[in-house]
């Protein structure tokens, strides 16, 4: 298992880091990442990828998925500070695992793509029509 970077890139001061370290397993040449991104697009826990680490700071630039995961990943902005124990309790009894970056009041899901999707939606818009924030940057249900 090895940290690898990823640089970000910052847009209307958001992402408010410009890089971001996730745990990988280096299979070959390759990698397959091992947990939940908060901020980069287009990986899920599980995808395998090809990247070429930067020369000079060894940061990834650019990316490419080689096999996708199933795996979806929801993020969550709470900026209402509203209690999300019971939906995160929920989200883990369908089967769901989750990350929190507490500074910035984000949390993110791994929705694995064995669970009951519709039970997932439902608690979702739950959450939203409470005014929680949902954005889907890996969204592989049909």
């Amino acid at each position: 298992m090895e940290k690898v970077v990823f640089a970000l890139e910052i847009e209307d001061g958001w992402p408010p880091l410009g890089a971001e370290g996730v745990w990988c397993k280096k299979i070959g040449e390759h990698y397959q990442l091992d947990n939940i991104p908060f901020f980069i697009q287009g990986l899920a826990v599980g995808d395998l990828f090809s990247a070429c680490p930067d020369p000079v700071n060894k940061h990834i630039f650019e990316f490419e998925v080689l096999k996708e995961s199933g795996h979806s990943v929801i993020s969550i902005l709470n900026n209402i500070d509203l209690d999300l124990e019971g939906f995160l309790g929920s989200v883990k009894a369908l089967g769901c695992s989750f990350e929190q970056f507490k500074q910035y009041s984000l949390t993110v899901i791994d929705a694995p793509p064995d669970i009951e999707i519709d039970r997932l939606n439902k608690l979702i818009d739950q959450y939203e029509d409470l005014g929680i924030d949902f954005a889907f940057p890996v969204w592989r249900f049909e």
